[in-house]
């Protein structure tokens, strides 16, 4: 086996490390939300399980959902764009707040739910790494409800330099983290969930179970990629023979069609 450690960008090692680990799971959404760490009472892994038949399923997602003190929060890990990917986030947290109440229920049982999406690509058209979406009057700045909160954290936009006293940045300059030498700078600040971060993410990387699963995992991925570009340049291909065809009728010839698309 290599010494390459694992990346908690990973999805697979993203939700092992969090599922497995509640203490760090605790202060990770303690700094990550700005909840004082002495008012998470109670914490429940609702999903905790990684089934290894299914982790090889290019389709296959590893979102973490937890119950903290009666919210409701889904974190996900997530590395590669998507189109509607906005749209998919909000399916999510439709179905969050919609499958709490059974038939004939009050709408006052229902309670807050959180989504907590971190992308290793850019997603917004601004320089913040943090973008936090609510229910809104766009008009007066009503807030319409307190129980939807959807926040985006882009890995791409964390600043490099270590700043001890920004607890957010640096749990997620952790996640981007992919060698010894990031490691060693996180292990120099003064958060005990990041040390124990780091500490599990080696103790993962020399695990042969856990590494076969996280090729496993990789290799899924990297077939979705390139299903999808295939895909995408079948499209385009297919397309522009139907762009070729209708300038063709439309009286062009073959030496004005490729000084156009192909010049």
């Amino acid at each position: 086996m290599d010494n390459k450690l694992v990346s908690p960008k990973l999805d697979i090692v993203f939700k092992k490390l969090f599922s497995e680990n509640i203490d760090i799971l605790t202060e990770f959404l303690s700094d990550i939300l700005d909840i004082p760490i002495e008012k998470i009472k109670d914490i429940t892994v609702l999903n905790p399980d990684i089934l290894p038949e299914s982790v090889g399923e290019k389709s296959y997602r590893l979102d973490l959902l937890v119950n903290v003190d009666g919210k409701f929060i889904n974190i996900e890990m997530q590395v590669r764009s998507e189109k509607h990917f906005g749209d998919r986030i909000l399916v999510y947290w439709s179905k969050m707040y919609s499958n709490q109440l059974d038939s004939g229920e009050s709408y006052g049982k229902l309670c807050p739910c959180i989504v907590i999406t971190i992308t290793d690509f850019d997603l917004f058209d601004h320089e913040d790494y943090h973008s936090e979406f609510g229910v809104w009057d766009v008009e007066h700045n009503n807030k319409l409800s307190d129980k939807m909160a959807i926040h985006f954290f882009e890995l791409k936009k964390v600043p490099k330099d270590i700043d001890k006293a920004g607890r957010k940045e640096l749990w997620l300059q952790f996640i981007k983290a992919e060698d010894k030498e990031a490691f060693d700078m996180l292990e120099n600040t003064n958060v005990t969930g990041i040390k124990k971060g780091i500490q599990a993410v080696y103790k993962m990387s020399s695990d042969e179970r856990t590494r076969e699963l996280i090729r496993m995992r990789e290799n899924a991925l990297h077939l979705e990629a390139t299903l999808l570009e295939e895909a995408i340049e079948t499209g385009m291909e297919k397309g522009r023979e139907e762009i070729i065809q209708k300038m063709r009728a439309k009286g062009m010839t073959d030496e004005q069609i490729n000084d156009i698309l192909f010049s």
